[in-house]
Order: structure tokens, then sequence, then C-alpha cells
């Protein structure tokens, strides 16, 4: 069940009726919440529902077990039940969305082992599909049995509260990762409906649906799908078609990631819950550091709290603050999906970081100076890194990859006619989305608060408005999100 789609709508609408009428009873409301969240994850594929049942009784044992021995002193024991987390979740994680990636690439380095059988892409019998969000709720589970070790948190004492944390259905599959410290106590407070709550949340989700549907969907489907269709489309279309698609590519990823974090955020609301930001205009960014703590938020902190921190941040030296950036950032690469595409996209990120940090060390009190020219080239430099990152994360495969960037460097024929015959409302959006992507925040905020000062009908009659106007640009078909398949 996507999120953009008159299903998703019914569904939710049906939960929020059903948990504001059971009022303050709440074993009932959660009870409600955690089979409405199963029920959704099942749409995907109802087979995986024990895998998010596993990871869920796991970490729960798990956590309480752990705090016992803090409490016992025992580090023995503590660690032992923290290596069972781990090696259950990254475990699932390992198996179910990196087996074909291992087995493939070990076969094309020892081909004599004729491993071709192990491999579901090639006919094998493991021919499943990667389970939805098992990257976002197995590092949400593990967060929460870290924090314990680490002695930051206590376990929740209720099973069906951390079973509601782990699958509540707004951002089980494709996040905001979310930390128990800042889950868990919103369920202890009484929760009142409110006409800012139903408005704001309400806002939220018509935000994210216009990401979605206007920006993401159009771009993708109308320009960027064309472009990148395979390694031919690619070395057919030349260098400036590439160029133009990868800008445009830029926008559909935002809106498309974005626009889903808006619908999460704006769905808990409704029920009740605040979830945190997940993307912060991540492209008026001036360097890297600022855009990993505007773009996608919730897993940049993950990484840096429980990777980077972990292995001793920046505490231990300038070499091993390179080596630690580099490995945050290849993991994340990995982290991203199965394919060689991804690991180099995390190598990429990983090389500019040590490069920025090692270029501080040259620079008076480590930072740029503050005129309007620096931070200009500081915002371009930025952007350009990560607007090319994505063609390692566009690329469909290795050859796709390659094609692109050989395209890059051959300007010499003419422009292809997805360039040439792309109707001028695209052009539109493609301008729309950069425009709205750089605009002060202040805009943003008046708009929000004129869209509170609506009344009822008149937003009821709003959003019935921009349904009908989605049905209408949006292209044929459901697109599911990008962020899904992670």
């Amino acid at each position: 069940m996507y999120f953009n789609s008159f299903e998703y709508i019914f569904f939710l609408w049906a939960v929020y009726v059903l948990y504001w009428t059971l009022k303050e009873k709440r074993k009932l409301r959660f009870s409600l919440v955690l089979v409405g969240s199963y029920w959704f994850y099942a749409q995907a594929d109802w087979r995986f529902t024990f895998l998010l049942f596993t990871s869920t009784v796991v970490d729960f044992f798990a956590g309480r077990e752990i705090d016992k021995a803090n409490e016992a002193g025992s580090n023995a024991r503590r660690r032992a039940f923290l290596i069972l987390s781990l090696v259950s979740n990254l475990g699932m994680l390992g198996f179910f969305k990196y087996y074909d990636f291992f087995v493939d690439s070990i076969e094309a380095v020892f081909e004599s082992w004729n491993l071709w059988h192990l491999s579901a892409a090639k006919g094998g019998p493991l021919d499943y599909i990667v389970p939805a969000g098992i990257s976002f709720y197995t590092f949400q589970t593990l967060s929460y049995t870290i924090d314990i070790y680490y002695r930051r948190i206590k376990p929740c004492k209720s099973h069906l509260e951390f079973a509601v944390y782990v699958a509540f259905f707004p951002q089980l599959v494709a996040g905001p990762i979310v930390r128990a410290r800042d889950f868990l106590p919103q369920m202890q407070k009484t929760r009142k409906l409110t006409r800012d709550r139903i408005s704001s949340g309400l806002f939220q989700i018509l935000r994210g649906m216009t990401k979605k549907l206007v920006i993401a969907d159009v771009l993708g489907a109308h320009l960027v799908d064309h472009v990148y269709r395979d390694a031919g489309s690619l070395e057919q279309s030349g260098g400036l078609a590439v160029l133009v698609a990868t800008y445009a590519f830029t926008m559909q990823l935002y809106g498309d990631f974005a626009g889903y974090s808006d619908i999460a955020i704006g769905s808990a609301r409704l029920l009740g819950f605040d979830l945190k930001k997940n993307f912060d205009a991540p492209f008026k960014s001036r360097s890297l550091e600022e855009f990993w703590t505007r773009w996608h938020i919730s897993m940049s902190f993950w990484f840096y709290y429980y990777v980077f921190a972990a292995m001793g941040g920046n505490k231990r030296g300038i070499a091993r603050t390179c080596f630690n950036l580099f490995i945050t950032h290849l993991l994340s690469g990995v982290w991203h999906g199965a394919g060689w595409n991804f690991v180099l996209w995390g190598v990429w990120f990983g090389v500019w970081m040590v490069i920025v940090r090692l270029v501080r060390l040259l620079l008076p009190n480590g930072v740029m100076p503050r005129k309007a020219v620096f931070s200009f080239l500081g915002w371009l430099f930025t952007y350009h890194v990560c607007v090319f990152s994505l063609l390692f994360f566009r690329a469909n495969d290795t050859e796709s990859l390659v094609a692109a960037l050989r395209a890059l460097t051959d300007w010499s024929g003419p422009l292809p006619d997805v360039i040439t015959t792309l109707p001028w409302q695209v052009w539109t959006v493609l301008g729309v989305s950069y425009f709205t992507a750089v605009w002060p925040e202040s805009w943003n905020v008046r708009i929000e608060n004129g869209w509170k000062r609506l009344p009822g009908l008149a937003q009821g009659a709003v959003l019935a408005a921009a349904l009908l106007f989605f049905l209408g640009v949006a292209p044929p078909g459901l697109a599911p999100f990008i962020y899904f398949q992670f």
C-alpha cells in the first residue's frame, strides 16, 4: 500500500476515526494501531511480517536482559545480549537484502565456482524480494538495545507499546528512523485531538503529496526514466541530456523522499505523535557537513551517533577522524542498497568528506571566511558533489553507471527527442521544484500559518481540489516511493 494511493487515504481515515473514538482507552488504542500497522505492512508481502515480529520479540527481550545485567554489573551478560540483538537484526538484514549481491559478486570473481544455482537473480531457489523497510526497522530496534547497553534509556516495560514503536505504520517502511527515547515517552502522555493538530497534520500530508505526485512522479516519468532507462539510452542521450536528467533526478529524489517523510509526519500527527523533521532545506547547504544535517536527518544522525561516534569520532587525531568518516559513509552506501553502485556512492561521499576535513586544516580556525563569495562557492561545490553522487544512485547497474559517465564526456551529438520534445509543463515543474527548494523558510511558515487560518470547510475543499488536480497531472499508475527498496 503506497502513501500516494486512495487505499492509504481510506486506511488512515479509518484508523484515525477508530483511534480517537476509543478516547483514553490506551491499550485498545495501541492494539488498534498495532493491528493496523501489521495489516499495512502485510500489503507488501504478508510473509515478511514474521521478520518484523522476530525483530520486535528479540529486541524487547534483549533490552530487558541488558538492563538486568546493567543493574547486576555483569559486563559479560550485557555484551552477550547486545550481540544477540546485533546478530539477529544484522543477520536478517544481511541475508534478505544482500544475499544475492554477495553470491553474484563472489561468482564474478571466482567463475569456476559455478554458484549460479544459489542466486535468485539467476533462477535459484531463494527467489524473494527485499522485505519492505527492513533497513529502517532493524536500525530502529538496534538503536533501542544499544541505548540501553550504554545506559542512555531504560527498557520499555510493555510488550504492546514496544511493538507499536517498532511497527508504527506512518514511518515503518521508509522512516524517519525514530529513536525509542523520542517515541516511547509520547505513549505515556494523554493525547487530545485539537484543531491545530488536525490542521497541521493535513497540511503535512498535502505538502508531501504535492512533492511526490506533482514533482517527483512528473519528472521521473517524463524525463529521468527515459534517459536513465538502460545503458543504451544513456549512451545515445549525450552529455547535456544526461546532465539535465541528473539535475532533474536530484529534484525527483528529493520530492519523492521528502514527500514521503512529510506524509509520515502528518499521518503520525493526526494520531497524536510528533516525529522529527527529516529534511530541512538540504539544497541551501554551504558545506558537506551541513548537508548531512539537513538531508535524511534521521539516517544521518543514526550513522553519526552509532557508527562515527562509536568509532571515536574526531577525538583520536586527524588520521583516525578521516578513517572514521570514510567508513561511516561507506557503510551508509552499503545500507542504501545491494549493488556496487551504492558502494561507490558511499565511497564518493567518504572521499569528499575526508578531503573537506583535510582542507579545513589549512583554513583559519577551520572555517571559510565569512564573505558572500565564499558562501556561494561553498554552496556551488556542495550542491554539485551531491548532484553527481546521484549518478551512482540512479544508475540501474554498473554498466549503466559506466555509460552515464562516458556520455558526460561526449557533448558532440544532437539532443535526444526526450529533451527537445519535453512539454513546457515539465520544464515548469523542474523550475518550480528548484525554486521552492531554496526559497526562504519564512515563506513555508507563512503558507502553513495561512492554511491553519482557513476554516475547516475551506481546508476540506482545498484537499478535495488538490486530489482532483493530482489525478489530472500525475502520470498513469502508482509510482512506488524510491526509498521503499531500502
